[in-house]
């Protein structure tokens, strides 16, 4: 027995010694390294993987054959002692996969060098067509911890953004002529999970992550947008950063100063150890507000723990949290924000959100080829409003106030299978046709819960209805279910042309029960004549196929040429349908929307100086829900307005003009325009002055341009904002309403500048000063909270914020 442990001790210190320790780095064709590299010796069965420089040291003896593998490119077979020798530094470099070469590339430099960038075809278990853009946030420069969404999202074309909230608490963009109010016509995602209140009966974000915590910002657009959802804009998903690989330890804190009390501090912590990896944040902002009555406080935090079962199985779970509270300064009549836009005449309103999510992610690599990923996800939060809702005409008089109080309940579970595959491939010619098929299905299910009455008396946020047993205003529930298969195929035919088919499937049941109450008021001392209370219930279930189609072709070794047709669908939404607003009416018979988005476009990459992206676009849009006077009365009605079109072009470019020259700088001079012209106006409608007016929120001309340099540690840039006039309702009225709900929404141009200075070590320090032409404006008329009326938007204001951050 001595003898055989003896045999078996020898045979392993004979194979460690036996062992070497070879070192290298790993790079593309561009000589940039490539972390994460999988690193697998077929001999032993041991598993590396490269650091975030590129390099690995593995263990090896002569002989041994080692495989490097990652996603986008073609495996690397190497023979320890031949193509890897001892001492020294390998280099090893990688080739690109011939169907996603020319897109890996110009992703890369444009990351590097522009801060923005088109998504290659296939990231992940998604497939990635038409109009994409990704906005790479670390070297962004910008007010990041008040998120403002006019240096945020400047490089992407086609966004309207409401601008009334200056704190970056909540982001309201839309696109292409859809509504910014609350990101609504977007699919909102946060690492690829619903975020919003109900994706399908209230899908409105209230929750927005803070910009200091993102990787990037990916918005996708066109026929690939069909894996998400039916929304008209497509995909918004918020990619949180990934925890510090190859450190057990990482600190970052971010602290911020700036105009009207505002302050902000953002910490978080990360690391990698072993197979565990992991992170954590918490911010806190809180401010005085541009205008009188509008103070703030916000806090967010996010946890997440993520393991490697294997070096193919991923495991992570993520929770978020968020609440703020917010005093509203309500809106302004036009009189008013003439005098001057900062003033306030309520004093008594107030909203909170408390947001929880809790999300859980599988990912695992079957093979090189496929993929499959699954995601759970559940959130229970709620909001809450108190305040005065009467006309700004009207004098709050103190007394009791109206409430509204939502709870917000939903969860799902989606998966997702992407399988690589070559046609026609031998061993002598590289495959005429390869492709991947993208299938996926999701479960989802939401409640929402609703009450509007009276409430306390006072001036604080004091949320407690007077009598919570029977509510003088509404109280309903609104559940709702939605079963989804998707299917999309991407064919890479020759090293050119890419095709790409899509189909969805929704199956969608929505619901709303409940009770709202009819007051007959007298007309002249206006005492309460009589009280009816209505019991009202819906349901309503449909089945909606769904398709889309693509086709891209490589023109250059950096440019394509693409388009790509969509069908849109989106449901009605139940709680807007039966919130009570003194302001609005809402017309019983309102139906779902629906029609397509069409487009056309050239984009590339010349010479790694100038980034472009040109293109048209068509979407119909049938059954439009919109606002427009109710005719014989003073309200306004909630209704489908009619069908509309919506078409336009939308321009991106950006050059590095040092690049121009042979010689290498160490500084740059760039400048970038982002531009569009939409048209959108009704085509048919129930009301005949309607036809050929404009949809309302949409500027016909939108331009974002800036310049910016880099010297040495130095960034500065200045911007310049502008958007044309825009209606706010389907009347087209130019003249202002008493109540200011209805007019026109003047033009308006906004400067913003902004720098930071990078320490050879620890520090960073960012400043700026937005709007510092102290331009007034504001970006739309409210019919209800935060209003009702002209919302003005910050006039100047400035910040410096100071970053630290220690890596073990």
């Amino acid at each position: 027995m001595k003898l055989v442990v003896f045999a078996i001790a020898l045979f392993f210190v004979t194979f460690s010694f036996g062992q070497e320790i070879y070192r290298g780095k790993v790079l593309d064709k561009e000589n940039d390294a490539i972390p994460g590299v999988k690193i697998h010796n077929l001999t032993s069965g041991a598993l590396k993987r490269t650091s975030i420089d590129g390099d690995f040291a593995i263990a090896a003896q002569p002989k041994d054959t080692l495989v490097f593998s990652f996603s986008y490119y073609d495996s690397l077979f190497v023979v320890v002692g031949k193509e890897l020798k001892l001492g020294g530094k390998n280099l090893l470099f990688m080739k690109y996969q011939t169907q996603d070469i020319e897109e890996v590339m110009i992703i890369q430099k444009r990351m590097a060098d522009f801060n923005v960038g088109f998504m290659p075809p296939i990231k992940g278990v998604r497939l990635n067509t038409g109009t994409n853009s990704i906005i790479e946030l670390e070297n962004l420069s910008g007010a990041k911890s008040t998120g403002n969404a006019r240096e945020m999202y400047a490089k992407v074309p086609g966004l309207n953004i409401w601008e009334n909230d200056g704190a970056g608490i909540q982001v309201g963009i839309g696109g292409r002529g859809l509504s910014p109010k609350r990101t609504a016509n977007f699919n909102t995602r946060q690492n690829g999970y619903d975020i919003s209140a109900d994706a399908l009966g209230y899908p409105e974000s209230y929750y927005t992550p803070p910009i200091e915590a993102l990787k990037s910002i990916e918005i996708i657009r066109g026929s690939a947008a069909l894996q998400f959802g039916t929304q008209f804009g497509g995909l918004l998903n918020f990619e949180i950063l990934d925890p510090v690989e190859h450190s057990p330890f990482e600190f970052t804190s971010r602290n911020t100063v700036g105009s009207y009390g505002y302050f902000s501090t953002f910490n978080r912590v990360s690391g990698t150890h072993n197979r565990m990896f992991y992170q954590a944040y918490h911010q806190y902002k809180r401010g005085d507000g541009y205008r009188d009555n509008s103070a703030f406080y916000q806090h967010q935090a996010f946890a997440q723990l993520g393991y490697y079962l294997n070096e193919n199985w991923k495991v992570s779970a993520e929770f978020t949290h968020m609440n703020y509270l917010t005093k509203q300064a309500g809106g302004l009549t036009d009189v008013n924000f003439e005098e001057d836009p900062r003033q306030s005449v309520r004093d008594r309103n107030w909203f909170a959100v408390d947001w929880n999510l809790l999300a859980l992610r599988s990912t695992y690599e079957l093979s090189k080829t496929a993929t499959l990923n699954v995601r759970a996800f559940g959130m229970v939060s709620n909001r809450r409003t108190i305040g005065f809702l009467g006309k700004i005409t009207q004098t709050d008089q103190g007394g009791n106030r109206e409430m509204i109080y939502s709870d917000f309940m939903n969860g799902g579970v989606e998966a997702r299978f992407l399988k690589k595959y070559s046609w026609f491939k031998s061993e002598q010619n590289e495959a005429k046709i390869k492709g991947a098929l993208l299938i996926g299905a999701r479960v989802y299910q939401g409640e929402t819960k609703t009450e509007q009455g009276t409430a306390a008396d006072g001036d604080d946020a004091n949320f407690i209805f007077v009598n919570p047993d029977d509510v003088e205003g509404s109280s309903f529930t609104y559940p709702s279910l939605n079963q989804a298969v998707f299917a999309e195929n991407m064919f890479f035919i020759g090293k050119k042309l890419r095709i790409n088919l899509g189909v969805r499937i929704e199956n969608i049941e929505t619901q709303s029960s409940g009770f709202y109450k009819q007051y007959v008021v007298h007309p002249l001392n206006f005492d309460t004549l009589s009280i009816s209370t209505i019991n009202d219930s819906n349901v309503v279930e449909r089945t909606v196929p769904l398709f889309g189609a693509g086709v891209s072709y490589k023109t250059g070794k950096k440019s394509n040429l693409y388009t790509n047709i969509t069908q849109n669908y989106r449901a009605i939404n139940f709680t807007d349908i039966r919130v009570t607003n003194p302001n609005v009416v809402v017309d019983p018979d309102i139906k779902d929307e629906y029609g397509f988005t069409s487009e056309l476009g050239f984009r590339g990459l010349l010479n790694d100086l100038l980034i472009y992206d040109l293109s048209a676009f068509y979407i119909f849009y049938g059954d439009k829900i919109g606002l427009a006077p109710k005719p014989k009365t003073i309200k306004k009605e909630r209704t489908n307005i009619g069908d509309a079109q919506n078409y336009g072009l939308e321009l991106f470019s950006e050059i590095d003009w040092l690049k121009l020259g042979a010689k290498k700088r160490k500084w740059t001079l760039k400048t970038f325009v982002n531009t569009s012209y939409i048209n959108a106006n009704y085509i048919t409608s129930k009301e005949p002055n309607y036809v050929g007016n404009k949809v309302e929120y949409v500027s016909e001309f939108m331009i974002k341009t800036g310049i910016s340099s880099s010297f040495k540690n130095w960034t500065l840039k200045v911007q310049y904002s502008y958007n044309s006039s825009q209606f706010s309702d389907a009347s087209n009225a130019e003249e202002a309403s008493g109540d200011a709900v209805i007019g026109l929404v003047p033009a308006y141009a906004v400067f913003d500048f902004s720098g930071k200075y990078a320490f050879k070590k620890f520090f960073q320090v960012e400043f700026g000063v937005n709007n510092f032409t102290n331009a007034s404006y504001f970006t739309r008329r409210a019919t209800g909270y935060p209003g009702p009326g002209i919302l003005p938007s910050d006039g100047i204001s400035g910040y410096v914020t100071l970053q630290f951050k220690f890596t073990k």
